[in-house]
């Protein structure tokens, strides 16, 4: 008890998620969200809860709660979203009968538990789903509304020049193909019909 626990979920097979979106939910509360390389916390779990973002691009999106007790065990819903692709599961925590108390620490006195974590083929209603995506937005809202309006305009100006690197970067790479492309053509004129000649075995 007071102790970090994992709720595992891995991709599979192995993807980079670094790019996705991922919505972890205990219940129908929203414990967080991982969006645009950031993640926002649930309201009631503020500063308990995180995503190790180094792992994400082995596809490693578990979620880490820290300072457990036993209002957190429950079932655990996890979304992960790419485009127009979404998968999901759900984890379920529970507590196993064997109760043993632990050596008295300065930095923690109480009780060990023991849990069981295991995946739960569970389908969540309409109903349901839409209490989540609410607990979703008010997270999100939340988030915005510690910031002051400079900070705000600071965090979209950053947003829309990083936009702009990404441009620059994209269209720097397409001006280096193309002149790949001019160089090989110049050392074979040819080679731009090889692919229309069906009985060329090339």
């Amino acid at each position: 008890m007071g102790s970090e626990i994992n709720v595992p979920c891995h991709l599979t097979p192995e993807i980079c998620a670094i790019g996705m979106q991922i919505k972890w939910f205990k219940e129908t509360d929203c414990v967080c969200i991982y969006k645009n390389r950031h993640v926002i916390e649930g309201r009631s779990y503020r500063d308990r809860v995180s995503l190790d973002t180094h792992v994400l691009e082995r596809g490693n999106v578990s979620l880490h709660v820290n300072i457990f007790s036993v209002s957190d065990v429950g079932d655990y819903y996890c979304q992960v979203i790419s485009g127009g692709r979404t998968q999901q599961i759900t984890v379920g925590v529970s507590i196993k009968p064997e109760v043993q108390p632990v050596s008295q620490s300065p930095r923690f006195q109480g009780r060990s538990i023991h849990l069981k974590l295991f995946e739960i083929d569970k389908v969540w209603t309409k109903q349901e789903t839409d209490i989540m995506n609410k607990s979703a937005l008010m997270a999100g809202e939340c988030c915005f509304s510690k910031f002051t309006k400079e900070e705000l305009q600071y965090m979209l100006i950053r947003a829309c020049k990083e936009k702009d690197r990404q441009l620059e970067r994209a269209e720097q790479e397409l001006r280096e193909t193309r002149k790949m492309l001019d160089r090989l053509l110049r050392l074979n004129p040819h080679a731009q019909f090889l692919d229309r000649d069906k009985s060329n075995p090339i």
